[in-house]
């Protein structure tokens, strides 16, 4: 079975070598309703390879995954944050969760049946420096129903953003901490 690289890419700004990350996904057999693939990762930089095998659980763990439950988001300014998030996203507040049981402020924000738990805490991540496009970075991804509405949300509150890469309905925007947000059409 032959390995193709998936993805060339600069190991550095400064460095002209280049890494390739190549995958294999070759079918192991089962006696389970579920197939088995044994996926291996190979990641060479310059001369050197190292190789990566995983195995796709062929069932559910035994603890049983259900979904994401929420996401934290760290901000410097509660109020300034859930002026973004509730105020002009829309965002409703989830009274249920405990803001006053934690060492520090936060709050809870519905997203669909999960939520962002915003928090007030120093954010270790550099400001500048970041990529202009969010999905080129860490990032929250929101399914939406129309892109356009949004984008002109957007536009109406001067909040800068840019649209998917690949032509997808896709807007990314950054809150006021810089942090990458995602909102996908469904």
């Amino acid at each position: 079975m032959a390995t193709k690289c998936l993805v060339s890419l600069p190991l550095s700004a400064s460095s002209s070598g280049k890494t390739c990350v190549a995958a294999r996904v070759q079918p192991s057999p089962s006696a389970a309703p579920h197939r088995r693939y044994r996926t291996r990762l190979s990641v060479a930089t310059g001369g050197e390879q190292q190789t990566i095998t995983a195995q796709e659980p062929a069932q559910e763990p035994e603890y049983g995954i259900v979904s994401i439950h929420h996401v934290g988001i760290l901000c410097e300014n509660l109020e300034r944050s859930m002026a973004f998030y509730k105020d002009l996203l829309g965002l409703k507040v989830n009274p249920a969760r405990p803001n006053d049981k934690l060492p520090y402020r936060g709050a809870w924000l519905w997203v669909g049946s999960e939520m962002i738990h915003l928090m007030e805490l120093p954010n270790p991540d550099p400001l500048t420096g970041r990529p202009e496009h969010g999905g080129r970075d860490r990032h929250t991804c929101i399914a939406i129903k129309d892109v356009l509405k949004l984008k002109e949300i957007f536009d109406k509150a001067g909040i800068s953003y840019t649209l998917s890469k690949s032509g997808r309905p896709a807007i990314f925007a950054r809150d006021p901490d810089g942090n990458a947000l995602e909102f996908t059409q469904v």
